[in-house]
């Protein structure tokens, strides 16, 4: 009886240890894919951002031509 319920005990705990297993490497690839979204947000230029860069740009190629043509 002893021995059967050691072989139990060590089912029960090699199916624990498995199951944290699979949950560490899911939330571990979770987490990397959450840092690569949040690296891509980073980079994303939005159209109204575009808007601000365009109209800086043009103040200053507007501001260039005057002085080049003083």
């Amino acid at each position: 009886m002893e021995k059967v319920s050691e072989f139990f005990i060590a089912i029960f705990t090699a199916f624990i240890s498995l199951g944290a297993w699979v949950c560490k490497k899911m939330f571990s690839r979770i987490e990397k894919l959450e840092s690569k979204v949040e690296n891509l947000e980073i980079n994303i230029l939005r159209k109204e951002d575009l808007e601000e860069i365009k109209a800086t740009q043009n103040l200053i190629l507007q501001h260039l031509l005057e002085g080049k043509n003083k």
